[in-house]
């Protein structure tokens, strides 16, 4: 086993690229909406409680699909699972595309979602099959670079040329469609579930213990837990702002659209630089919470200057933005920790259990921002929102940082970028009993 882990071959570099394309386009269909918020809004004739849950159902079926995904990939294999998905992704897009009613768009949305939903668990499964693990946190890290390249498209260039270019969102977004029918076929001819003579390898599940067994003990695990509530609130904020409400908010306050839309891209290119980075920094020094902290905090001070600090300069919400942008790169660590706080054989739920309560959050927070600022506008009137409103119903998000700045102070405990749980589990047999 420890040999066959030892090369990294060019038909890996090309399987883990069709695979990580797919994470960038399923991170394109998660934070589009905000981008074409108003022509949305005005075609559809939508209120604000409808374009939230437009906004919301994406993550709703993203999230609730967490759990099984890692078993479907298990049990189905990554080829079939990425040719669905793909091709659930296009159809979705499609059928967005060419809504007419807030129906139409929600069934839309929420299909996204559930397609989108196995494309970071099938990138992870071909990083495991396919490298060195001693190079996972550097092909995770840059999975997500490539991956985050998705929404920097979605805020500014690749949509706006579109719109530009044919003033109609609904060809953008057919376009766009299109491109996953050509995923799923380069997915069909290229990907394999793993390298050749490695066939028989199982990396994930092992069978000679229940899956009930194991989803009990997992959820036993408190450090599993604290890590993914702060992956969840660190997260949230990035997905609230830059694919929900972040552009109508920045227009608000007096930006263009434009402006608004290449302003959230910030935050996306810095969140791409930050899960390398921070990811590498944290893996040289063997810690994970001062990182975890700095994320924290980086997201309570911008996202409370935001809201709070009445800036007219462009300049200022470059740098604001760019914070929260590396502050959401926290639960990149947050995945890392997972691992290291649970055992080898529920690794991949773990990660599930990470990422859906991340997803989660960015589905049921919207809708009670988009709650609160109906209220506080008095009106359902998506189109004409005062900027106080947004403030209002914005407010949770500063509120959202603080636990997670409380949840690594004090209940995180340091894992010095070593496997907790698996240094007890392979030491016993060898004390207690023989194997």
């Amino acid at each position: 086993m420890q040999q066959l882990d030892q090369k990294i071959e060019a038909i890996g570099i090309f399987v883990w690229s069709i695979a990580a394309i797919f994470f960038l386009y399923e991170f394109f269909l998660r934070t589009f909406v905000g981008s074409i918020a108003h022509q949305l809004i005005h075609d559809l004739h939508l209120s604000i409680e409808q374009f939230t849950l437009i906004g919301s159902a994406y993550y709703l079926a993203y999230g609730l699909m967490q759990m099984p995904v890692g078993l479907l990939a298990d049990k189905f294999g990554v080829k079939k699972i990425m040719i669905f998905a793909t091709l659930t992704c296009a159809l979705a897009t499609f059928l967005f595309a060419h809504s007419h009613s807030f129906s139409e768009a929600l069934l839309g949305r929420f299909l996204m979602g559930f397609g989108s939903s196995f494309a970071f668990v099938c990138l992870l499964v071909i990083v495991s099959n396919w490298f060195p693990k001693r190079f996972f946190g550097f092909f995770a890290g840059a999975s997500q670079f490539i991956g985050t390249m998705g929404p920097v498209l979605a805020g500014g260039p690749l949509i706006s040329w579109l719109i530009d270019s044919h003033t109609n969102w609904r060809f953008a977004l057919s376009s766009i469609g299109a491109f996953g029918i050509v995923l799923a076929l380069l997915t069909l001819f290229f990907v394999k579930d793993k390298p050749p003579g490695r066939q028989d390898t199982l990396l994930f599940l092992s069978k000679d213990e229940s899956t009930q067994t194991r989803l009990k003990r997992l959820f036993k695990t408190k450090q599993a837990w604290v890590v993914a509530v702060y992956s969840a609130s660190t997260y949230v904020s990035i997905a609230v702002m830059a694919a929900v409400w972040g552009t109508d908010y920045l227009q608000a306050a007096g930006l263009s659209q434009k402006s608004a839309a290449y302003m959230l891209s910030i935050a996306w290119i810095a969140y791409a630089i930050g899960c390398p980075g921070f990811g590498f920094l944290s893996d040289l020094t063997r810690r994970r919470k001062p990182f975890l902290i700095l994320c924290a905090v980086l997201g309570l001070a911008s996202m409370s200057l935001i809201l709070y600090g009445h800036f007219t300069s462009e300049a200022a919400y470059d740098v604001l933005f760019f914070m929260l942008g590396l502050a959401a790169t926290g639960q990149n660590i947050g995945f890392a920790a997972i691992v290291e706080h649970t055992t080898s054989d529920v690794k991949a739920t773990a990660l599930g259990l990470n990422n859906g309560l991340i997803t989660l959050s960015g589905a049921v927070l919207p809708l009670a921002v988009g709650y609160i600022i109906s209220l506080s506008s008095g009106s359902s009137n998506a189109e004409n929102v005062p900027l106080h409103s947004f403030v209002v119903g914005l407010s949770l998000l500063p509120v959202v940082y603080l636990i997670s700045l409380i949840v690594s102070v004090f209940f995180f405990k340091e894992t010095y970028c070593k496997p907790q749980k698996g240094l007890i589990t392979l030491r016993r047999p060898f004390r207690s009993r023989a194997n």
